[in-house]
């Protein structure tokens, strides 16, 4: 049994690679890695039964359990490792490219791994922020204009890159203008997590981010600040300055480039930058205006259940979930709510919540329900997706189903 070319090949590049961010030494990082029939584990000894030892390093019988995602992972023991899904991995034909892009992958994962173990003010992202961030013509027009300028400062090599820099600067401040603090600081510190961790991934290739000011306004906020942590990573670099440790102190790094190459400089807009944001909008509205039809169209009867005092949100899909409406949200996989005697629990039906933010949830509305079982007082639903537990005088026949008030 021996490991894949490719990770062979990776292993061997990770190993002389110099020094892409101080204190992170990827070829000192434990790397997991799935390619198909067995889990490979380098640089570190697990702890526990079922691993085997074979040419230098420790192999699994199929797909570790830790392992499910391109990831940092935790082995039981506590071992923290970078894990690669080879299947999931686009690879090139050619055999050096491949181990190239492996071994990109594998340092991408393993900055995590050493964010993980080096406390910083720059790391935690208050991702829940991502559901409610702004998505109309500006924010996304406005990024666009950033993106745009960011790749000029790029690719402008000895040129002059630090006035096209203060122009994409300038449409930052533009758009931060329009964000409150956890939308703003959601973005921020996403471009030191993960910003960060695609900026070594680059070093080690010699390249820069794929920036694309078309493509921007129809990007996600947290897919975005991939590409733009990285530009602003690469764009330090070339101040001179050793930002780094400023950077670890909590400082932005927006800021800390506003600090080398000055003030925000205006830029005009670019019309087509902005008719591309209006229909990436537009798109976004109908999807979600599609969405919300479909879930009152669903046949069969409905629950209405309110609370005035409000319901205890116990758990939810942010991967499924929408915001349809200032403070409305349709959970489109699993969401869990409790109330005064009374529980709701989804896996895959779709339910739509309302309340003054995401988790203070006042209403909940479900819909193509199958006839309930009334028992000693209890009202109850229980199907593979959908469980209901309500107290039985508090449900009243309405046109449509049932409606529901707790105290």
């Amino acid at each position: 049994m021996h490991p894949p070319a490719a990770l062979t090949g990776a292993l061997t590049l990770i190993a002389r690679t110099p020094t892409l961010w101080p204190g992170f030494a990827p070829e000192r990082t434990p790397l997991l890695t799935f390619e198909g029939t067995h889990t490979w584990l380098h640089h570190a000894d697990p702890t526990g039964d079922g691993w085997n030892r074979v040419h230098g390093a420790w192999v699994w019988p199929g797909r570790h359990p830790a392992l499910t995602a391109h990831t940092a992972v935790t082995l039981p023991g506590g071992l923290d490792a970078a894990g690669v899904l080879l299947a999931d991995l686009p690879l090139p034909g050619d055999p050096d490219q491949a181990a190239r892009t492996l071994a990109a992958t594998l340092i991408h994962e393993a900055f995590h791994v050493y964010q993980g173990a080096t406390p910083s003010p720059a790391w935690p992202a208050p991702e829940l922020a991502a559901l409610t961030y702004p998505a109309g013509t500006e924010i996304r027009h406005a990024r666009a204009e950033e993106t745009h300028w960011l790749r000029l400062a790029l690719r402008a090599g000895d040129g002059d890159w630090t006035t096209p820099a203060r122009h994409a600067l300038h449409w930052r401040a533009r758009r931060h203008a329009q964000l409150d603090a956890d939308h703003q600081q959601f973005e921020t510190r996403m471009e030191t997590t993960e910003g960060l961790a695609l900026y070594v991934e680059t070093r080690f290739l010699a390249d820069h981010p794929d920036l694309d000011p078309d493509a921007a306004p129809r990007q996600t906020p947290r897919s975005w600040s991939y590409r733009s942590g990285a530009a602003l990573a690469h764009l330090l670099d070339r101040t001179g300055t050793p930002w780094t440790g400023e950077l670890l102190a909590g400082h932005p790094l927006a800021d800390l480039l506003i600090g080398q190459v000055g003030s925000p400089l205006p830029a005009a807009p670019h019309p087509d930058l902005k008719d591309a944001a209006q229909a990436a909008a537009g798109a976004h509205d109908a999807d979600l205006s599609a969405r919300l039809a479909a879930f009152h169209a669903q046949p069969g009867p409905a629950l209405h259940l309110s609370s005035p005092g409000g319901l205890r949100l116990g758990g939810f899909d942010p991967m499924n979930l929408h915001a349809v409406g200032p403070g409305t949200f349709l959970h489109a996989r699993h969401v869990q709510v409790r109330g005064p005697d009374a529980e709701l629990l989804t896996v895959g039906h779709p339910a739509l919540t309302r309340g003054p933010s995401l988790f203070d949830v006042h209403e909940v509305t479900l819909r193509a329900l199958p006839a309930p079982a009334v028992h000693e007082g209890r009202w109850r639903i229980r199907t593979p997706t959908l469980t209901l537990d309500l107290p039985g005088h508090a449900v009243q026949r309405t046109p449509d189903g049932w409606s529901v008030r707790l105290g």
